[in-house]
């Protein structure tokens, strides 16, 4: 119909680019772990494969070798959105996403609050320089939450001057665009 609204933005792009392999991957599910309607994800494959990214197959969609070599350099810059299993906020989602390489970013507040304005109840974002810090405060967060800031350093691979993404919500799909949203306001990936 004309004049919908789109019920995706371009950080679902970037989550559907991501999921999307050399081995085919059913819209099906895109659908369940995107969290979208069929429709959706339909029109979402279709700007993917209009800039030669994707095609299709009879089993799914597959990278093309263009694709390919998009989403690994992506994949040099950040790991992630990841589902998390953190105890702070409970009964929130919580997800990571990790930003590689960001020594001169500075961490203000700003980026925090990219994350609200995309939907997430909060978010923390960590310097991780010998271990993960919040820039900003002078909280030790590694002393008040033991058991999560050990996750937090299984499920990365950090490195001196990486940033770490994390953001609580409800959804899953607005916690990883929630992170995704900071990650853009510092490094400049598009699909």
């Amino acid at each position: 119909m004309v004049g919908n609204k789109t019920n995706y933005n371009e950080q679902d792009v970037i989550r559907a680019f991501l999921l999307i392999t050399e081995t085919p991957v059913a819209r099906i599910n895109l659908v369940n772990e995107l969290e979208l309607g069929e429709g959706t994800i339909k029109t979402i494959l279709q700007l993917i494969k209009q800039k030669e990214l994707i095609k299709s197959t009879n089993k799914g969609h597959i990278l093309t070798k263009k694709g390919s070599l998009k989403k690994k350099k992506i994949l040099e810059e950040i790991d992630g959105p990841k589902m998390l299993g953190l105890k702070e906020y409970k009964g929130m989602k919580n997800c990571g996403l990790l930003v590689r390489n960001s020594k001169t970013t500075k961490i203000t507040l700003d980026l925090r609050d990219e994350a609200i304005r995309t939907g997430a109840y909060s978010a923390i974002i960590f310097k991780y320089e010998s271990e993960l810090k919040i820039p900003f405060l002078e909280w030790n967060y590694k002393k008040e939450n033991l058991k999560d800031y050990e996750q937090l350093i299984r499920s990365f691979n950090l490195k001196k001057g990486d940033l770490l993404i994390v953001t609580f919500a409800k959804e899953k799909r607005i916690c990883e665009n929630a992170s995704l949203s900071v990650m853009k306001r510092i490094k400049k990936i598009r699909i």
